[in-house]
C-alpha cells in the first residue's frame, strides 16, 4: 500500500519538476535543473557533437551540458576567427608588396588626392 502510494507520490512530484524545467537523475538521485534550448543552442549542440542531428536534441538539457557546448562553440569560433584573421594578414602583406612592385605607394595617393582636391577648389 505504502509502495503505491510513494509511486504516485514521485510522479506527481517529478512532473511538476519537468513543468518547471527540472528533472530528476536515476543516477544520483538528485534534481537537476534543465535548460529548455531554443534552436540556435540546438545547433550549438549538434555543432559541439553531443547529439547527431538538431531532431535528436530533447526538449530539455542539463545545464552543464548546454555550458561545455557553448563553451566548444566559443572556442571553435574564436579559432576560426583567429585563422581569418591571420589569413586577412597575410593577404593584406601580399596586397602590398605586389603594389610596392607596380610603384604604387600611400604618400603618391595622398599627393595625387591633394593635387586633386587644390584644382577643384581653384576651379569653384
Amino acid at each position: 500500500m505504502f509502495g503505491i502510494l510513494n509511486i504516485v507520490a514521485n510522479r506527481k512530484k517529478y512532473a511538476e519538476n519537468f513543468k518547471i524545467g527540472k528533472f530528476f537523475s536515476q543516477e544520483t538521485g538528485k534534481t537537476i535543473h534543465g535548460h529548455t534550448p531554443n534552436n540556435l543552442e540546438k545547433r550549438f549542440l549538434v555543432w559541439s557533437g553531443k547529439y547527431k542531428s538538431i531532431e535528436e536534441v530533447p526538449s530539455f538539457v542539463s545545464y552543464d551540458v548546454m555550458e561545455r557546448s557553448r563553451n566548444k562553440v566559443r572556442i571553435r569560433v574564436a579559432n576560426i576567427m583567429i585563422a581569418l584573421t591571420v589569413l586577412g594578414c597575410c593577404l593584406m602583406v601580399y596586397s602590398g608588396k605586389q603594389a610596392a612592385k607596380s610603384g604604387d605607394s600611400v604618400v603618391k595617393q595622398n599627393l595625387d588626392w591633394h593635387k586633386k582636391y587644390n584644382e577643384e577648389s581653384k576651379k569653384a
